[in-house]
């Protein structure tokens, strides 16, 4: 694979950690890049090499000059080059470097522009970028301070306009890394209520007075600045007044930029990522609450949306998306200083108390406006009408009125304003017209994807394809396809119907410089749902179990359904302007992947979500919107702790249980040592409460010990009868201390991280059951047929069973003054002849106790078969299967097993059912989408306002692979590829982290244990001789082999993006062959690799050379690293494929896979 690490196949372990340790995988790359890449990295290399590459011993003093020489001659003159960023990045440039030499001593602006160069591009990259800067973090806050200064430079001055972009994305960064204790420590400082500072006067009395618990801290924030020498206070006027000024810089800059002459582009990249700057911080809801105020009254909506950047079509395309995307979330439906969702009917309030008071300023001081303070809020708060009364005043009016409004400062009446006009009026216009609520909007989208969506590249970026011969595949026996395909549509499914009209003849070449749709003559592609395919005389065939009619001839007719909102919106388009109608015009219809095609039943899932009043549980609510103490939903912090827990049989012994509370003394309720043995109930120590008087040091050490006492209670299992198959499975795996506490934060309540086949089952169930009750009639000697139905069975039990059972315990029981026969136990049992099929004899004769404890279990069994019974008993009376499973589904199944997309796309059944639970457990938590692990939380309907969840239990591995996200652009910028449990453990939402593991050898474990804290193996790992015994052919436990090109080819791309490698494919095949032959089993091999392409490849390999070999066979499984996560085999073979260019691998995660 890589040019410079050849290893044999029979290459030690050791050679393979010295090759591809750590610290020398930069230098793997950094050899890749060598052999693949052109002459012009040269210089950066052997600066590497020479000064901070990991694997050199002895490396050259530090120099600043090196810093220098290669930001001015490599990044700057390559015009912030990305090539030479990432390899600078690769090389580990930043932790070897640049910040382990910087000090406020050698600090330029070489120094800090390389620093956040490096950094940005780890951002990119999606790496973590602050571990370097938390192990040494003593000159951060001097850096920091020194690029807010950079930040605030003219444009024509030290830092160019490009470098100050840099900086801007870097700020961005910093913002939106507020989890770091080291980030958060500095931002703070610009972004918290002094910075209210830098509003105009009469805007922030207007503020404080809408929340008058401000106010007090505002004024203890003015004494506290009294008290700063005056050096300080400069310093934090600064920081308070720096996202002010940055708004002003960015203001000047925008309207340095002319409507139809050349701009340069640096200017126009300022623009755009200024605004990026602007959407995260409104994003966030711990930034906004400060800077959506000053936002505000800078008013930079208005100034963005009159400027010329947004009329120039092509440059200001990117940042008219940007500025309305701003504008959806400076205006979004939420309380800034609460952080609560605002109603319908309070977005409304507001709306018209801005009304009102613009009304009542034009009735007190503006009589030429009387018309327009006396109407109605409805006839004056559209822009036409606003535009109609305010249009005619002159410009100071129009300043004079927004001062009333303390939108702007104070006109002097000698002066005149320094705004224009347009400015003004669009101040006015744009904050009090009336707006459509967001529920409003989006009730009106359409869900399905049209041709203008489909192929806008600002939404969906489409991938280079030269589209050569794909018509010509296309057509290939689609005709016979289409016979087999079209009968497969069922119910429910999503089609898409297009109108092609083709505009070049056949056989011309697809031009990818040129728009798609173009070339290809795709007018329309509109979405719709399938409802059913129709017989000849029109009805809907349903689907079922009986069979499909055969319908004559080669035509097929299907009822859809269209969705309401586009094709309103389509025929509004035809009746108004004339245009073609859409619906008449289809000539093809094309289906996804059913796997695939789920994307309308989660998006109207979700629509129905945002119109519905759901009640996500109140010590969970902080948590998700991501403000408030993360660890507040831990089970530690819920004042309903469970006191008492029945561990059952999770410890083995005293002496486990024990060693798994290191730090708390065991008081057991029992002193006999044969006693003490699981399973064991333990009594935790109760919660100290809140508010209570501060006690001296000796009643808090008295606090302290009782809080470390258990008490455990040892516990005998009720006898469940005579049957072997009756008695309960016992752990006998040796938990560790780690896992324990997993199960107890799982049996709590809060948040721990860490089908018909089902009525087939209850049915033949129900059989079995009868069949016993049939059995214990004949035993009894009562005649009739009791076991004929669930009814007929209770009432045998009622009149029949209990009867003997309640005359039996008369017979036995203790009476007073009498000691108990034990042989009557016995000989007075009435159910002898029932249990003759079990293990003999029944009762041993040894003393009462034993043999009535015998008893008991055996009416236990008994019982448990006419209760199980009753609980069947509905399957009797719902004849379908549908009735059955719903009615399984709410009112019997004690765990219910789903996907989190198939909760998306059943919610709404699921909910009309009542369907309620009280826990969620999720597996593989860090691989589900965020808004696909919301919705399991909001299956069920609140009750009094309020949700019924009580335990909530993550689990997953956040290092491993995340959400799979197809769409780079939702990927990267929009960071979707980021699961809730990723968040959760980001944000510091307090985790179990297990810490041992039994799946692998220890030397494999030692390959990723790095990326865990203090992972280690179980006990079995280190006992157990499969763990331990050499595999048989093979000299080392894992090993890199390394395939040349294999005839002169190595990695090829027959299709884009699918990349194959035929060497190792060829390879990776043998080796399995040849592990089979040695006796490996097959099953126990699994073939893997990281691209589909090698995928199919290997695949086909195997259909050729073995597949069908009796000798040999298939392996387990052949298929990619993401396909396989969670799952687990002997043996693993894994083919990387790429030689030309660094791949997935990259990135950690990954490889952890």
């Amino acid at each position: 694979m890589y040019g410079r690490i050849t290893l044999p196949l029979n290459a030690s372990s050791a050679l393979l950690r010295n090759s591809l340790s750590l610290n020398d995988l930069s230098l793997l790359v950094l050899q890749w890049y060598e052999s693949v890449t052109s002459c012009l990295y040269c210089f950066l290399l052997q600066l590497a090499c020479k000064y901070w590459a990991p694997h050199i011993k002895k490396k050259s003093p530090f120099d600043i000059k090196v810093i220098e020489d290669i930001y001015e001659k490599e990044i700057v003159k390559s015009r912030f080059a990305i090539r030479k960023i990432m390899l600078l990045e690769f090389s580990q440039y930043l932790e070897n470097y640049l910040w382990m030499n910087y000090s406020p001593e050698v600090s330029s602006k070489a120094y800090l522009m390389s620093i956040c160069c490096m950094v940005n591009e780890k951002f990119r990259e999606n790496v973590p970028a602050w571990e370097t800067f938390k192990k040494k973090p003593d000159h951060f806050p001097f850096f920091f301070k020194c690029i807010l200064k950079a930040a605030l430079a003219e444009t024509d001055g030290e830092f160019s306009l490009h470098e100050q972009t840099v900086l801007l994305l870097f700020l961005d960064h910093c913002f939106n890394s507020l989890e770091v204790d080291l980030i958060r420590s500095q931002v703070q400082q610009l972004i918290s209520l002094p910075m209210w500072m830098g509003l105009q006067t009469a805007r922030l009395e207007l503020e404080l007075k809408k929340t008058p618990k401000l106010r007090k801290f505002w004024n203890l924030i003015k004494k506290n600045d009294e008290k700063m020498d005056p050096e300080a206070r400069e310093q934090a006027y600064q920081e308070r007044r720096f996202l002010s000024q940055l708004i002003q810089k960015f203001i000047s800059v925008l309207k340095s930029v002319p409507l139809s002459e050349p701009v340069t582009m640096d200017k126009v990249h300022y623009c755009e990522r200024f605004i990026e700057l602007m959407i995260d911080l409104e994003a966030l809801l711990p930034t906004r609450r400060w800077f959506n105020t000053i936002l505000d009254d800078s008013h930079l909506l208005v100034h963005c949306y009159l400027s010329n950047l947004v009329h120039r079509e092509e440059d200001g395309h990117l940042f008219s998306q940007l500025l309305d995307m701003l504008k959806f979330y400076t205006g979004f439906e939420i309380n800034d200083q609460t952080g609560n969702a605002l109603t319908e009917n309070e977005m409304t309030t507001i709306h018209y108390d801005r009304i009102t008071s613009l009304q009542r300023a034009a009735f007190a001081h503006f009589p030429e406006l009387y018309d327009f303070a006396l109407s109605n809020v409805a006839e004056v708060d559209t822009r036409e009408s606003l535009v109609k009364f305010f249009g005619p005043l002159s410009s100071n009016t129009l300043h004079q009125v927004a001062s009333y409004l303390c939108l702007l400062p104070t006109l002097p009446k000698t002066e005149d304003t320094t705004f224009d006009k347009e400015f003004l009026l669009e101040l006015l216009v744009s904050r009090h017209e009336r707006r459509i609520s967001q529920i409003q909007q989006l009730n009106q989208m359409p869900l399905y994807p049209t041709e203008k969506i489909i192929w806008d590249e600002n939404i969906v970026p489409t991938e280079y394809y030269s589209g050569e011969g794909m018509i010509k595949k296309y057509r290939i026996r689609m005709y016979e396809k289409c016979l087999y395909v079209l009968p497969g549509l069922r119910k429910h499914d999503v089609c898409f119907l297009i109108t092609v009209r083709p505009t070049k003849p056949y056989g011309t070449k697809f031009d990818r410089r040129r728009p798609f749709i173009e070339q290809v003559g795709l007018v329309y592609v509109r979405g719709c749902e399938i409802q059913g395919m129709l017989d000849d005389k029109g009805r809907v065939i349903e689907d079922g179990p009986e069979p499909r009619p055969n319908l004559r001839g080669e035509s097929r007719t299907f009822r859809v359904f269209l969705d309401p909102n586009q094709y309103q919106q389509d025929m509004t388009n035809t009746i108004q302007n004339g245009a073609e109608d859409v619906y008449e015009t289809f000539n093809v219809i094309m289906r996804r992947k059913p796997k695939e095609n789920n994307f309308k039943a989660v998006l109207e899932t979700i629509r129905n979500l945002m119109n519905t009043d759901c009640v996500v549980p109140d010590w969970l609510h902080d948590i998700i919107l991501g403000y408030g103490d993360p660890s507040s939903a831990h089970y530690s912090k819920m004042p309903n702790q469970i006191a008492t827990l029945d561990f059952n049989d999770t410890f083995l012994s005293i002496e486990h249980l024990k060693t798994s509370f290191p730090g708390h003394n065991v008081k057991v309720t029992v002193d006999e040592p044969a006693l003490q043995i699981p399973p064991f109930r333990i009594t935790f120590p109760a919660r100290s409460g809140k508010g209570k008087k501060r006690k001296d040091a000796d009643e808090e050490d008295e606090d302290t010990e009782e809080a470390k006492i258990l008490i455990v209670e040892p516990h005998v299992i009720p006898n469940r009868g005579p049957y072997p198959y009756s008695q309960p499975k016992r752990n006998t795996i040796q938990f560790t201390h780690t896992q324990i506490e997993a199960i107890r934060a799982g049996m709590q309540p809060g948040l721990t991280m860490c089908s018909y086949g089902r009525v087939n089952y209850v049915l033949a169930r129900r059989i079995e059951l009868l069949e016993e009750v049939k059995r214990l009639q004949k035993s009894l000697g009562v005649p009739g047929d009791a076991s004929y139905t669930c009814e007929t069975a209770g009432y045998f039990f009622l009149y029949q069973v209990m009867s003997r059972w309640e005359e039996y315990i008369s017979k036995v029981k203790n009476k007073a003054n009498t000691l108990p026969d034990v042989a009557e136990i016995s000989n007075f049992f009435p159910f002898h002849e029932y249990f003759a099929n079990a293990p003999q004899p029944i009762f041993k004769g040894r003393s009462y106790e034993e043999d009535m404890e015998i008893a008991e279990g055996c009416f236990r069994h008994i019982k448990k078969i006419f209760t199980q019974l009753e609980e069947f008993r509905a399957s009797e009376l719902l004849r379908s299967g549908l009735d059955r499973s719903k009615y399984l589904l709410v009112k019997e199944a004690k765990i219910i097993a789903m996907t989190c997309t198939h909760a998306a796309l059943k919610r709404h059944d699921l909910v009309k059912l009542g369907f309620k639970y009280d826990n969620i457990l999720m597996e593989e938590a860090a691989q589900i989408l965020e808004i696909e692990t919301f919705i399991p939380l909001l299956l069920q309907n609140p009750q009094d306002g309020f949700s019924r969840l009580k335990r909530w239990i993550m689990i997953g591995d956040h290092h491993q692979l995340p959400p799979v996200i197809k769409n780079m652009a939702f990927q990267k910028y929009s960071n979707m590829e980021q699961s809730l449990f990723t968040r959760f453990v980001r944000v510091g939402v307090p985790t179990v982290d297990l810490d041992a593991q039994g799946r692998a050898r220890a030397s494999l474990c030692n390959l990723y244990n790095w990326r865990y804290k203090n992972l280690g193996n179980l006990p079995h790992v280190q006992l157990l001789p499969e763990f331990s015994t050499a595999n048989a052919g093979l000299l080392y436990d894992f090993q890199l082999i390394n395939v040349e090109d294999f005839q002169g080819v190595g990695e090829s791309e027959p299709n884009p993006y699918f990349y194959q490698n035929l060497g190792e494919a060829e390879y990776v095949v043998a080796l399995f062959m040849y592990m089979c032959l040695l006796g490996y089993p097959a099953d126990k091999i699994s073939i893997l690799t990281t691209y589909n392409g090698q995928k199919h490849l290997i695949r086909d390999i195997i259909n050729r050379r073995c597949g069908n070999n009796p000798l040999i066979g298939r392996p387990n499984k052949v298929t990619t690293v993401d396909r396989f996560q969670g799952q687990q085999n002997d043996y693993i073979l894994l083919s990387l494929v790429r030689t030309r260019a660094v791949g997935h691998l990259r990135y950690v995660k990954e490889k952890l896979s």
